[in-house]
């Protein structure tokens, strides 16, 4: 029996062959237009439109003003954005208040001198009025420097107190050395201040998600083979003794082993037709591959018994769009409120876009084959449980 049912599916996985061509065509130049568009758009935009600080001051050394002016604009969160340019205040409000200055910098009398003997003469910034993007980075990124900045004076401020009540000021000078080294580690050594993750450039994740979606859509073209059957089917078939949760199993294995020929062909291809991407073929590549055309087809499958076949290729669409979304793979991950990301992160897909984007970027991290594996048996586990419950009830 177990041949004839691998004989039967066979042949009904197949007639859906000229089908899935067909339409692996069309979402194939739709998909390959939207990522065309998002590369396009990260790799060949425009350049960074650059911004215009004002600086006022009274000064008449104009060496050391353009010293200053040097040094500002020579900083590296300042370099690739901002210009400044000093001018009168009166020049400088005006061009604040039309929007030709995102800020100004009003130095007070003595600034250089401040500078070469060390005092602190605290720099006035006007920001302007509207809130733009670039005004928003812009005073955020003030507010950050200064906080540095009263954190390092605050701890001088403390040792100097501290010394001078227990009566050790001729130690001051190595406790100053001390804290101007700490602070420079803290300057220099950026990742004690802030934590990075190793991330994919976008390219690989916009990639994965459009090989996702025409994945995704393309197995659609497989619900006439995974669709419920007619009850007069089902009667003849079980009037034998034969086996449901067998019947099931062939089912999916036909399928999915059809559609992992179908992704690794495609795949392979893909690798050799002079793409950009560094495609490897390794045992584990491989897993991911036949993993991944499980989980479809299990998720197709549950879709399949739970709906009619209309009802479940439209809920297959539906839910590759917003698993995609709730993952981070349509906006980036930092848009998105962190209760979102956890529950797509949690999601099949998740699992799957991580993998095919380090695939596609030539196998730097291990493909997820754990999750993938548990989500392909949890929804046949559930494709069976429905299966079960409408026999029950046909009976």
């Amino acid at each position: 029996m177990f041949l004839k049912l691998l004989k039967l599916e066979t042949k009904k996985a197949l007639h859906c062959l000229p089908v899935f061509f067909a339409a692996l065509v069309i979402f194939g130049v739709l998909i390959g237009m939207i990522y065309s568009s998002l590369s396009r758009s990260l790799y060949e935009g425009e350049a960074v439109a650059r911004a215009t600080v004002g600086v006022v001051t009274d000064e008449s050394d104009s060496r050391y003003i353009d010293m200053l002016i040097d040094y500002l604009s020579g900083m590296e969160s300042a370099a690739f954005a901002l210009d400044f340019e000093v001018m009168d205040e009166e020049e400088a409000m005006n061009g604040l208040n039309r929007g030709k200055l995102v800020a100004v910098l009003l130095l007070p009398e003595d600034t250089i001198n401040g500078i070469l003997y060390g005092e602190n003469f605290p720099v006035q910034v006007v920001f302007s009025k509207e809130q733009s993007l670039s005004n928003v980075f812009l005073y955020e990124l003030t507010h950050a420097g200064m906080k540095l900045l009263s954190s390092a004076q605050a701890s001088t401020y403390a040792a100097t107190t501290l010394y001078a009540k227990a009566e050790k000021t001729e130690e001051l000078w190595d406790a100053y050395n001390d804290i101007d080294m700490l602070n420079f580690s803290y300057v220099l050594s950026r990742e004690k201040l802030f934590f990075t993750e190793d991330t994919l450039p976008a390219i690989y994740t916009y990639a994965a998600t459009a090989l996702i979606l025409l994945i995704s859509f393309s197995h659609i073209c497989f619900a006439p083979s995974l669709k419920r059957e007619d009850t007069g089917f089902y009667q003849l078939l079980f009037s034998d003794r034969t086996s449901p949760l067998l019947y099931l199993i062939v089912k999916y294995l036909v399928n999915s082993l059809l559609y992992f020929i179908l992704l690794l062909t495609g795949m392979f291809i893909f690798s050799k037709a002079g793409s950009d991407f560094s495609i490897s073929f390794d045992i584990k590549n491989i897993l991911m591959i036949l993993l991944c055309s499980c989980l479809i087809t299990s998720l197709g499958l549950f879709l399949e018994q739970l709906f009619s076949e209309a009802g479940a290729i439209m809920a297959q669409i539906i839910l590759c769009i917003a698993m995609l979304f709730l993952c981070g793979a349509i906006l980036p991950a930092a848009f998105l409120p962190g209760p979102m990301l956890s529950i797509g992160n949690a999601l099949l897909f998740a699992p799957l876009h991580r993998s095919l984007a380090y695939f596609l970027n030539g196998n730097s991290a291990d493909p997820e084959l754990l999750p993938m594996a548990v989500w392909s048996a949890g929804l046949f586990a559930a494709a069976w449980l429905v299966f079960k419950l409408r026999k029950e009830a046909r009976s």
